[in-house]
């Protein structure tokens, strides 16, 4: 029986592990999240999200009468929905500052892009500031 406790917490223990998502770099977190939607695994692509972006899914979809996640994974079920993200890319420099990253990526057109990451534990792609980052090149 002692040994069936001690089986059980290690099997909790190691269940709990890897599931919060995110990945070991800034550069990685975006690579992953964009591997993920187009392999069509939105469920893992959602957990490469930062909380804020998560939480900005869950407060629109709250006009949809469904969870943020729901409306990720509907929203991400086709791949060209990333825009540009789906084109192939390189990453070409990476600028950490504390728990933020700005990851540059150079698209095979030639074209840049600056997208960011946030460490939450581990990195994760922080499509908010992504967003607010672009629309500031447009106003």
């Amino acid at each position: 029986m002692k040994y069936l406790l001690v089986l059980f917490a290690l099997m909790l223990a190691l269940n709990g592990c890897g599931n919060s998502g995110g990945s070991d770099s800034p550069a990685n977190s975006i690579k992953d999240f964009v591997k993920a939607v187009k392999e069509g695994n939105t469920e893992k692509a959602w957990t490469y999200l930062s909380d804020a972006s998560q939480k900005q899914f869950d407060a629109s979809a709250k006009q949809r009468s469904i969870s943020g996640k729901d409306a990720f994974i509907k929203d991400f079920k086709n791949p060209k929905s990333l825009g540009n993200l789906y084109d192939d890319f390189e990453v070409i420099d990476e600028k950490k500052e504390d728990n933020n990253a700005k990851v540059t990526i150079k698209f095979s057109s030639g074209k840049t892009l600056d997208v960011y990451s946030i460490k939450e534990g581990a990195w994760k792609y922080d499509l908010v500031r992504t967003n607010k980052e672009l629309m500031k090149l447009v106003e």
